[in-house]
């Protein structure tokens, strides 16, 4: 039997859109049936390879699934289909689809890190094996086509940001978006008998289910077209929040921006990054709404964001492998190498570091999903410079965890922006600098500097952390300053010397020099010695060349949910001898045996271990009861082993763990708090003159419905209507207004 003749559109985790989409123009103008594949590959559902994370998140899992819901229905609409296989490799379902349809040509977007370039190769040798049509490649996720580009820009890229940005800006055009095309005219959508359709949830591609909303959220995002499209007009046309909120990922330190506050940033990244959204679309939109509206800073911002998008892009493409490796992009490591992570990961992850602003961006993180660029920058350079460790372990949570994850965006902008703070590098951005030494930068600096300057009363750490929100705004940010304890002062003294340090063992030896040292206000700096927890912790840093990988603690112990006893990972592997093989091993104790942390249970506010809390349930309730109340219900508390006698810190807040470092701040800090404050005050009456001089109720004379400007319920799709499963529904809406201060 002849087999039918078709056009593929491959479709990808970064294009799950109908609009301005190549691939789709060009299946579509061949004239042939249209067969829409999506291949839910088993490879990104797989562990990170250093610290076991999954490398996609459950809710990032639900976010796709979302957006591969819209696309299937924007697409059954218009008489096509899309057809979805999963459990097998991408390779494998061209060579099932080769040998059922004669494949003319198959029809994708580009990719440019070294994984999915060689996905896509695996493809090309199978289409060329079934004597198919060719793969043709898209430029589509980028503003600029790389066609466009000048050819010394392509072969060698250029001088940094600024390089890109003076070639973006006069040496190339952005395209305009293609037609969207008219799906109902081509012939009727073919169905792949073979195609299993979507999961009817994350739990089906081996994660676990994914966590209810979080009504702290700004956005609650809803993957898909729909809902993008939808968050562009509003942020837009519906508020001009574009005009007047905008702040950007880039632009946060300038006097009275603050990134933490509620609009000022788009939150479009997640749709962005799985391609919902075109960015040639979203500049032609942005280019309407300064013809139409106004023209600011803040619209001009976008341009910039959009700017440096494509500069990381272009940048990771000609950086190649180099991005994922431990010497990064400039081939440099620190000076006594990485320290071993040995339970300092975890609190970092989580949120539990001691440091209030660094604390609220990460719980927000693993909360929806996404947290601004200030904490994402905070977190990463205290990781690096602070705690010393493998950058690449918290590249990869980043990778599990972010709703907005792109591998070229993640992996570049830790190589480029984080690794040259602790190897004693400097980025691109720093050429005509001298060299930095390394791990003399003290980035707990940056968290308060940066904490009284985009929150100055603490109103975004009251928010994420509930531990501190009977604390002012100072204290919040700075906890410390409630202990007894006077901190401790020194002048800065000279400049750095000819020789940089050797490999310091010890935190007073670290900061010491740090604060001498310190570009800009050494002598403002204060540190509280004894509020720290347990200094065990910061074991002394291996020597040069020889860096440790990452990897659990010798003396880390787990419970073992099988006997409820307490392990480390090596009497596991005693107890399982025999009867497991020890990669089986080790990754029950990472997946299921439970970290041994401590929460308040409610009942009584008393703290427990998950099995003291068993044995205080375990008449009443089965342990897989007890182990949800533990995670679900129960407040967490510092591990008991890393803390200090309280007599250490009077005072200090009940449930929240000390810092993993001794903090460091400035005296003049509430000088900076102030000037903060005023800085956003005048940012805020600025935007109330133009509100009214763009439209007196913000929409510039536009209708603004319930569902958004000019919108209609029907065109926010619900996840409900999108076959998401009732289990996973919850209150989802594509956007929600924060609740503000505490």
């Amino acid at each position: 039997m002849p087999r039918e003749k078709v056009s593929v559109v491959w479709f990808k985790a970064t294009d799950l859109r109908t609009h301005d989409h190549e691939p789709l123009s060009l299946a579509h103008a061949a004239g042939l049936p249209v067969l829409h594949l999506f291949v839910l590959d088993p490879r990104w559902f797989k562990r990170t390879p250093l610290a076991g994370f999954p490398r996609t998140g459950p809710r990032r899992a639900l976010f796709q699934l979302e957006a591969l819901a819209d696309l299937s229905k924007r697409l059954e609409a218009a008489g096509q289909k899309l057809c979805v296989r999963h459990g097998i490799s991408t390779a494998r379902a061209f060579e099932e689809l080769c040998d059922d349809f004669d494949v003319a040509a198959c029809y994708t977007s580009r990719e440019i890190c070294p994984e999915e370039l060689r996905v896509e190769q695996k493809v090309q040798e199978v289409l060329q094996a079934k004597h198919a049509g060719e793969l043709q490649l898209c430029w589509t996720y980028e503003l600029h086509h790389y066609d466009d580009l000048p050819a010394d820009v392509r072969k060698k890229g250029a001088s940094g940001f600024s390089g890109y940005r003076r070639c973006f800006s006069e040496r190339c055009q952005v395209r305009d978006p293609l037609p969207r095309v008219d799906l109902a005219k081509s012939a009727p959508g073919i169905h792949w008998p073979r195609a299993e359709g979507l999961p009817s949830s994350v739990v089906d591609l081996g994660l676990s289910e994914a966590p209810e909303p979080d009504d702290r959220a700004e956005v609650l995002w809803a993957g898909g077209e729909t809902a993008a499209l939808a968050r562009l007009d509003e942020y837009f046309f519906a508020t001009n929040a574009i005009a007047l909120q905008f702040v950007g990922a880039t632009n946060f330190p300038h006097d009275g921006h603050s990134s933490t506050a509620a609009n000022s940033q788009s939150k479009l990244s997640p749709w962005l990054a799985h391609g919902c959204l075109s960015a040639r679309y979203l500049y032609a939109e942005l280019k309407r709404y300064e013809r139409e509206r106004r023209h600011t800073d803040s619209t001009a911002r976008m341009v910039h964001e959009l700017y440096f998008r494509d500069f990381v892009r272009f940048s990771a493409l000609l950086k190649g492998s180099k991005i994922f490796k431990l010497e990064g992009i400039y081939g440099r490591h620190p000076v006594g190498g990485w320290l071993q992570e040995d339970g300092l990961l975890a609190p970092w992850c989580h949120g539990q570091t001691g440091f209030p602003f660094l604390d609220a961006s990460m719980r927000e993180l693993e909360a929806t999903g996404s947290c601004c660029h200030a904490g994402r920058e905070v977190a990463a350079w205290f990781l690096v410079c602070d705690l010393g460790i493998d950058w690449r372990l918290g590249a990869e949570w980043f990778e599990s965890t972010l709703i907005d994850y792109e591998p070229a965006a993640n992996w570049f902008n830790w190589s480029f922006t984080c690794v040259p703070r602790a190897t004693g590098g400097n980025s691109i951005q720093e050429e005509a600098k001298p060299l930095r030494p390394p791990r003399t930068r003290l980035q707990t600096l940056e968290a308060i500097y940066w904490a009284a300057q985009q929150d100055p009363d603490g109103e975004y750490i009251k928010r994420w952390v509930p531990e501190l929100r009977s604390l002012d705004g100072t204290l919040a940010r700075e906890p410390w300053r409630v202990t007894s304890e006077e901190p401790e002062s020194a002048p800065r003294v000279g400049s750095a010397p000819e020789e940089w340090p050797p490999a310091v063992s010890r935190e007073r030896e670290r900061i010491g020099w740090a604060r001498r040292n310190f570009p800009a206000g050494g002598s403002q700096v204060a540190v509280w010695w004894g509020c720290m927890r347990d200094a065990g912790k910061i074991a002394p840093r291996p020597e040069a060349g020889k860096a440790e990988g990452a990897g659990a603690s010798a003396a880390e112990r787990r419970l073992d949910p099988d006997d409820g006893k307490e392990y480390s990972l090596e009497g596991l592997k005693k107890k399982y001898k025999g009867q497991y093989k020890l990669e089986e091993i080790r990754l029950y104790w990472q997946d299921t045996c439970e970290p041994l942390e401590v929460r308040t249970d409610p009942e009584d506010g008393k703290a427990y271990t998950l099995a003291e809390l068993h044995a205080k349930y375990r008449k009443q309730y089965t342990w897989q009861e007890v182990a949800k109340y533990f995670k679900s219900s129960c407040v967490r508390l510092q591990e008991r082993a890393s803390t200090i006698p309280r007599a250490q810190a009077t005072g200090w807040p009940e449930g929240y763990p000390l810092p993993l470092l001794p903090p460091a701040s400035f005296f003049c800090i509430e000088e900076i708090a102030e000037h903060s404050r005023r800085g956003q005050a005048r940012k805020a009456a600025k935007a109330a003159r133009l509100r009214l001089e763009i439209g007196g109720d913000g929409s510039g004379g536009r209708s603004i419905g319930p569902y958004g400007t000019g919108s209609s319920k029907s065109e926010h799709v619900a996840s409900e209507e999108r076959g998401i499963p009732k289990s996973q529904k919850g209150p989802r809406r594509w956007a929600k207004t924060a609740p503000q201060g505490t």
